[in-house]
C-alpha cells in the first residue's frame, strides 16, 4: 500500500504543513453524507478539517513511536516514566494505565509501561469540549479515506467496539470505534507485535 512507503510519511507531513499553513484543505467535497445513527459512516465531507489534520498527524508519527500534543516528546521504546511525570506532573492512576485527563479542550492521554519503567503504550483518549473537532468525527470510512483499508479489523466484545489497526513500521496505530456511534473513542499506540 502506498501509505508504507516512506515517501508516503513525507507527503503526510507535506499535508499536514499545508493545511496549518492554510494552503487549503484537503477534504473531498464530492463524497456522500450518510447517517452514523443509522449504521452508515460519515465521510470526509462530514468531518471537521481540525479533525482530519489530527488524525494524519497521529499517523504520521506513529511511525516515530509518538504521538500528538504534550505527548509528542515522548517514544515508545525509549522515554520513561520519569519523563513523562517530569513534562506532565503527576497522573492519575487507572488500571495498568497513569492517565491524564482532557481539560478545557485539551486531549487526554495514558500511558503504559514496562516493569522497568520504559513506555510502552500511548493512548490519545482526545479532548472532550468540542469533541467533534478532534476524534469525534473520525469514523471507519473517514480512516480509509485518510489511511486507506486497516490492516486488521478486530472485534472488542467486552466494551461494543472496533479495532482498527494499522501497520507504522515498527508501531501498530489502532483506532478503538465504539459500535453504537461508529466514532472513534481512542488511539493505541503499540510496538508491532
Amino acid at each position: 500500500m502506498v501509505r508504507r512507503n516512506p515517501a508516503w510519511k513525507a507527503a503526510i507531513s507535506v499535508v499536514c504543513a499545508g493545511t496549518v499553513l492554510g494552503a487549503g484543505s484537503f477534504v473531498d467535497a464530492g463524497a456522500v453524507s450518510v447517517n452514523a445513527e443509522a449504521g452508515e459512516a460519515v465521510h470526509s465531507s462530514e468531518t471537521n478539517e481540525a479533525a482530519l489534520e489530527t488524525l494524519q498527524t497521529i499517523y504520521a508519527q506513529a511511525y516515530e513511536g509518538s504521538t500528538v500534543g504534550v505527548a509528542d516528546n515522548f517514544t515508545i521504546g525509549e522515554s520513561t516514566r520519569t519523563d513523562v511525570v517530569d513534562r506532565l506532573g503527576e497522573p492519575f492512576l487507572s488500571d495498568n494505565f497513569d492517565t491524564y485527563h482532557a481539560e478545557m479542550g485539551n486531549p487526554g492521554f495514558s500511558f503504559a509501561y514496562s516493569e522497568d519503567g520504559i513506555l510502552s503504550e500511548i493512548r490519545y483518549l482526545g479532548t472532550n469540549v468540542e469533541r467533534q473537532t478532534n476524534l469525534g468525527s473520525i469514523t471507519p470510512a473517514v480512516l480509509e479515506e485518510q489511511l486507506g483499508e486497516a490492516d486488521a479489523i478486530t472485534s472488542i466484545s467486552q466494551t461494543d467496539q472496533q479495532k482498527y489497526l494499522y501497520e507504522t513500521g515498527g508501531f501498530e496505530l489502532e483506532f478503538i470505534v465504539n459500535d453504537e456511534t461508529l466514532q472513534v473513542d481512542h488511539v493505541n499506540l503499540v510496538p508491532n507485535s
